[in-house]
């Protein structure tokens, strides 16, 4: 790395973080190829549909409070130092979910509870590990590509997506487990090692020189590496304590970006998001469309992926408040439909002629969703966080943003049976 350009450093940089992102979202996407394998009828798992509603939206509780906690222990240990100590705990928790189907497991009756614990642990490794990682990536680059890999942290989230769709077409569940953490988790892993901590949280802690060093390898510049250092110096929360943090977070500045930053994020997750993630092979599966319900997930997760990818060039052109509202549009127009053509299934109205409508509704409203609003969403949530509490922030709107989405996954099951 030592012949690489700055530029070249932060795009690795990036790229080390989006490959752990990705290992984290295998999380939510993991339940929707899992729970229809481990539902069939010679499956070593019986889970009661309750348990299995579990199985699929237990990491969001988790994240609730996993949130805040990660966004402190951030703070405390450096965003680099924080991953490095918590992705092999989760891909760990990924490759000990084989061990259920283990006869002497299943036959202890054990199967279930290993499952539920595993998932535990995924939950509370991402929920720590979330706020790190947009955090991380904003303050690696420089003013010229933040906006590019920030906005592409939503490219590496479908790229999990996908990968465990694809694998749900050929693999089980057990298998799955440990092969997507493999591509994911481990390369991330290694290559962290060779990144430095976060340049802007070594100033925060007082430790300029440190922070110096890496801008110099990190940045084109000298002109920006002091540029950046005065604005850090400018709100460092040099040797502070948790009750001075906590007393920067309700001064008003601090406390206005915080709840601005909360607010995108539900109206984010407030079209439907978690929802799709976590049962859309179920989706599919109760609208009977022709194509494979694995496939047709695969579908969705592509274009999700393209258009996280082509999102990623737009966020420098497109007005952010035009952005936002054409995608939730968009996600709005297309969720709408997808409900229609369920009520009229409902009523035993003859849909037959409209099996296309599910696959293309789901399409539309990725489209919107992973076109505008999702990395928007998170690129300007960031944003609107000032320095002093952007750790903490970080954080607290997680947890506002996993509260909302397990409410909205964990409600899925029982809005169908209603």
């Amino acid at each position: 790395m030592s012949q690489m350009s700055p530029l070249a450093r932060q795009v690795l940089a990036s790229v080390f973080i989006g490959l752990t992102l990705s290992c984290m979202m295998v999380t939510l996407a993991y339940a929707a190829v899992a729970v229809p394998q481990m539902s069939l009828p010679d499956s070593p798992i019986n889970f009661t549909p309750d348990e299995a509603s579990w199985f699929a939206t237990i990491p969001l509780l988790i994240s609730i409070p996993g949130a805040l906690v990660g966004g402190m222990m951030c703070e405390w240990l450096g965003p680099r130092r924080l991953l490095l100590l918590l992705s092999p705990l989760l891909c760990a928790s990924f490759v000990l979910m084989r061990v259920a189907v283990w006869e002497v497991v299943v036959q202890a009756g054990l199967a279930e509870v290993l499952l539920l614990s595993c998932r535990v642990v995924q939950g509370t490794m991402v929920a720590l590990m979330n706020p790190t990682v947009y955090m991380y990536t904003y303050e690696m680059t420089d003013a010229r590509i933040r906006g590019a890999m920030t906005g592409l942290t939503d490219l590496w989230t479908a790229f999990g997506f996908l990968l465990c769709y694809l694998f749900g077409c050929f693999y089980s569940w057990e298998v799955i487990a440990w092969l997507v953490p493999l591509l994911t988790g481990v390369p991330s892993f290694i290559g962290l090692l060779f990144t430095p901590e976060s340049p802007m949280w070594l100033v925060r802690k007082g430790k300029e020189q440190e922070a110096l060093t890496t801008l110099m390898k990190y940045r084109c510049s000298t002109e920006e590496v002091i540029e950046e250092v005065k604005a850090a110096t400018k709100t460092s929360n040099k040797d502070v304590s948790f009750v001075r943090s906590l007393q920067e977070v309700v001064k008003k500045p601090n406390l206005l970006g915080m709840v601005a930053s909360a607010l995108l994020l539900v109206m984010k997750e407030m079209s439907g998001n978690s929802g799709v993630n976590t049962y859309i092979v179920h989706i599919f599966q109760f609208a009977g469309v022709g194509l494979d319900p694995n496939w047709s997930s695969v579908v969705v997760g592509s274009v999700r992926f393209l258009f996280n990818g082509l999102c990623a060039f737009l966020i420098y052109n497109v007005p952010r408040r035009i952005a936002l509202a054409s995608g939730a549009v968009i996600s709005a127009i297309a969720a709408t439909s997808l409900g229609i053509f369920f009520f009229l299934q409902s009523i035993e109205y003859d849909v037959s002629y409209l099996g296309w409508v599910p696959l293309a509704s789901l399409v539309f409203y990725i489209i919107g969703y992973a076109g505008a609003l999702g990395p928007f969403c998170w690129l300007t949530s960031v944003e609107v966080l000032p320095g002093p509490v952007r750790s903490i922030g970080c954080g607290t709107t997680n947890a506002v943003y996993s509260a909302v989405a397990f409410l909205i996954s964990k409600s899925f099951p029982d809005m169908q049976a209603a």
